[in-house]
């Protein structure tokens, strides 16, 4: 095909196109600085348009991949890498974050869309401070291309062309897989509009009234893309690599939980400073962490350092950039911290223990408290084996050791909060609150007790927990309905919605809380009441496993696609239900793959893995896994109530008389 010749095809453009979007990132970036010092305001608007060509140069160099890979050019190296000819269509368009190069070049078009949206929304909004904003994301840009264009570069030519490609990973060629990586990427480059924010205010001295309700809708949307993707990835994984998991605590699922961590807390504690005008300087702080660790990520998955599923073994030139470039970032967004963060002072302090900011700012000490513990065993391991060149594994026995009486308190947290008023609680008021939930919560935990007779005390306590929490949440919403029943004589239903509606943030918040009592209870089934069998069976054998009784029926060999597979069925002699679990073959690739049989319904899922061959049987490894679809229900609960608190409009502030006085301060 004429656009696959070695001399000049589309893939050209698009590569130029990525180098003149590196350039005119540097004059977004430099910008603002060169209106200082010229004394020329008017130049500081040239990073808003500048921002828009970035993003659309940044697009036209992805697209001009995607053709590429779509139309099976394999004189592009990168496609000839991860396609091939049998590769389905969909895949062939997703590979472009199939391997290094392009998951890099995802991350900067992600990062140069969200700069790209800054600049049109701020430009009515935040117009003097949006320069200096655009700017911080522009060198970001150009970092990133930096490491694309000289030592990553997806564009890179291949001679002679080759008939075909080496096919994708096979472990990329799955829905969940395909959607994990995006999502998760919105959610890590998210984090860095906060963070341009944070810069933009320590710089110009922006009062936090204004920032701080900017960055919490920025940083919610951040933390709802990071929860996405960190349950895509372990939907993924519990579906495909058979093993009846979804988490590991693997170091690169870390590297995603740790911003996750700190994004949870920032959001709460951006609520205490919009109610109490507190924590303004450990808000910064905490915004500068979530994306450093985001970076930190990064860092782990393309630098090489890390074996895992996850991580893209490559070069130490890419990683040492990397690293510098992540450790350049924090030394200056550090050092603008400690030499302006003086600016950012709060106006009130905590007056009583027994009020809802005391209870925000011990969340804040948890969760940093657990960023820390997952990071120190995450690196611990690497530092020691680059000293000592010793290899110890921190495996998930200390992490579940560790994390779950922390999620524990958590739990608690999430109970008392909503009880308690800011500023100081009445005793007697919060004493009769408790009761209700205190009642919930103990009869919660006497069921699991004497129904369930679970051998691990954290079942009980989480079903406690649960049951107190949900208490906690339905009477806080009634009082309110009962309130407005008893002043405007509404119907329970409208009187309910309305009640909600009127206040969009604070029940949205509840709606996200309900679904982690919903997920929590996917992970007590899940964790702790799971059934497990190997066996060796020949066709017509009977396995029975937890009250599920299912007879093998054989196996049968197809080919389909880029794959060849084993497939085997088994039938329920109860409900007959068909289960089809395969063993999957990728011949280009001589990659095994397994996908589980699997029959779910909300209480239970039945899921059978194929292992290997035994003489004239088959190895099979079957779960019966309680609850495990409250994780996933939980997180479609979590998300409409993010949408429910994004949905509420900010309150208004008297922008310009506070605008104009920061900026005199600032001078």
């Amino acid at each position: 095909m004429s656009d696959q010749t070695f001399f000049f095809n589309l893939v050209e453009v698009g590569h130029f196109a990525a180098y003149l979007a590196m350039v005119v990132a540097v004059v977004q970036g430099l910008a603002p600085l060169l209106a200082r010092q010229l004394r020329m305001p008017a130049l500081a608007g040239v990073a808003v348009n500048a921002s828009v060509a970035v993003f659309a140069l940044t697009t036209l160099g992805g697209l001009t991949l995607i053709h590429a890979f779509v139309t099976s050019n394999f004189s592009v190296l990168y496609v000839s890498q991860h396609s091939n000819l049998q590769l389905p269509m969909f895949y062939k368009v997703s590979a472009l974050w199939g391997g290094h190069e392009g998951s890099l070049y995802l991350w900067v078009w992600i990062l140069t869309l969200y700069t790209a949206i800054l600049g049109w929304h701020g430009r009515t909004r935040y117009p003097q401070r949006l320069p200096v904003i655009l700017a911080v994301q522009g060198w970001l840009v150009v970092g990133f291309f930096g490491l694309i264009l000289f030592l990553s570069s997806p564009f890179e030519r291949l001679f002679p062309v080759p008939a075909d490609g080496n096919d994708l990973n096979p472990l990329l060629q799955d829905p969940g897989m395909v959607i994990h990586p995006p999502m998760l990427y919105l959610g890590y480059v998210g984090f860095s509009v906060p963070f341009a924010f944070a810069m933009a205010a320590l710089l110009t001295n922006w009062n936090s009234t204004l920032w701080s309700g900017l960055i919490r809708r920025w940083a919610l949307i951040a933390w709802g893309f990071l929860t996405t993707g960190i349950v895509l990835g372990g939907w993924w994984a519990y579906h495909e690599l058979g093993w009846g998991g979804y988490w590991a605590w693997d170091p690169v699922e870390n590297a995603s939980f740790m911003p996750w961590l700190l994004g949870t807390a920032l959001i709460h504690s951006i609520t205490v400073q919009d109610h109490r005008r507190m924590l303004h300087a450990w808000n910064i702080f905490l915004v500068i962490t979530t994306f450093s660790l985001s970076l930190l990520g990064t860092f782990l998955v393309r630098s090489g350092v890390l074996s895992s599923v996850h991580a893209f073994a490559v070069d130490p030139g890419r990683g040492a950039y990397i690293l510098v470039f992540m450790v350049t970032v924090l030394t200056i967004s550090f050092s603008i911290f400690m030499i302006k963060g003086r600016a950012q002072q709060a106006q009130e302090s905590i007056t009583s223990a027994f009020s809802r900011e005391s209870v925000f700012v011990w969340n804040n000490v948890i969760f940093a408290f657990a960023c820390a513990t997952v990071l120190l065993a995450t690196l611990y391991p690497l530092a020691l084996e680059a000293l000592t060149a010793a290899k110890i594994t921190v495996g998930a026995p200390y992490f579940n050791a560790v994390m779950v009486p922390i999620f524990l308190v958590v739990m608690l947290l999430m109970g008392i909060a909503p009880l308690l008023p800011w500023r100081k609680a009445n005793l007697a008021k919060l004493r009769s609150r408790l009761t209700i939930p205190a009642v919930l919560g103990a009869i919660a935990l006497a069921i699991m007790l004497v129904l369930f007779q679970p051998t691990h005390w954290t079942a009980p306590v989480a079903v406690g927990l649960v049951g107190f929490v949900l208490g906690t949440i339905v009477t806080d919403l009634l009082r309110a309905v009962n309130q407005r029943r008893a002043q405007l004589s509404e119907h329970f239903g409208r009187a309910t919605l309305k009640a909600v509606l009127a206040n969009r943030r604070h029940y949205g918040g509840m709606v996200i809380h309900l679904g982690v009592l919903v997920m929590a209870l996917g992970l007590v089934g899940s964790g702790l009441f799971r059934s497990e069998i190997t066996v060796a069976m020949a066709g017509g054998d009977v396995l029975e496993i937890s009250g599920e009784r299912l007879r093998f029926e054989g196996v049968r060999t197809f080919r389909k696609d880029n794959y060849e597979s084993l497939q085997a069925q088994f039938t329920s002699l109860d409900s007959g239900y068909v289960l089809l679990p395969e063993r999957r073959f990728y011949p280009r690739q001589e990659a095994p793959m397994t996908e589980s049989g699997l029959d779910s319904t909300l209480v239970r899922d039945v899921y059978i893995i194929i292992s290997e061959r035994s003489g004239d049987k088959w190895i099979f490894r079957a779960f019966v896994i309680p609850l495990v679809q409250f994780i996933w229900l939980g997180t479609i609960i979590i998300l409409a109530g993010l949408g429910l608190t994004l949905s509420s409009r900010r309150r208004k502030v008297k922008q310009e008389a506070i605008d104009h006085s920061s900026l005199a301060h600032a001078k």
